[in-house]
């Protein structure tokens, strides 16, 4: 019997289209943990907001990180509330939400919920 496909959010989705609009950086984890040689690799190449950051622990195994303004974040949690993060509600602004968000049908409900935290972008 095949497996079931688990459905991805509409906010993710939405996500996943402007962090496909971010610069993407490839390293190995090396001796140190995952987000250890995210942050060391950040410092060292003096990289700016935002950024991707996908780092390979093994060769099974590779972890999302996203270097925003505030800090490294998860970067399924910057798919999820991208809305939060002020330089990519600049990427939206200046590609433009009908472009990038073309197709998903977002409803009411998610507008509503991405509008109750517009104070982030102040």
């Amino acid at each position: 019997m095949s497996k079931k496909r688990k459905r991805i959010s509409r906010r993710r989705l939405a996500g996943q289209r402007v962090l496909a609009h971010v610069s993407t950086f490839h390293l190995s984890t090396g001796q140190h943990k995952p987000v250890t040689a995210a942050r060391r690799y950040i410092a060292e190449a003096g990289l700016s907001s935002p950024a991707i950051i996908n780092v390979r622990r093994n060769e099974h195994t590779t972890d999302r990180f996203f270097w925003g303004e505030k800090g490294l974040f998860s970067a399924q949690y910057a798919e999820e509330n991208h809305f939060l993060f002020p330089s990519l509600r600049a990427i939206v602004d200046a590609i433009g939400e009908e472009l990038i968000f073309e197709g998903l049908e977002l409803t009411a409900d998610d507008w509503e919920e991405i509008e109750e935290y517009e104070y982030a972008f102040v």
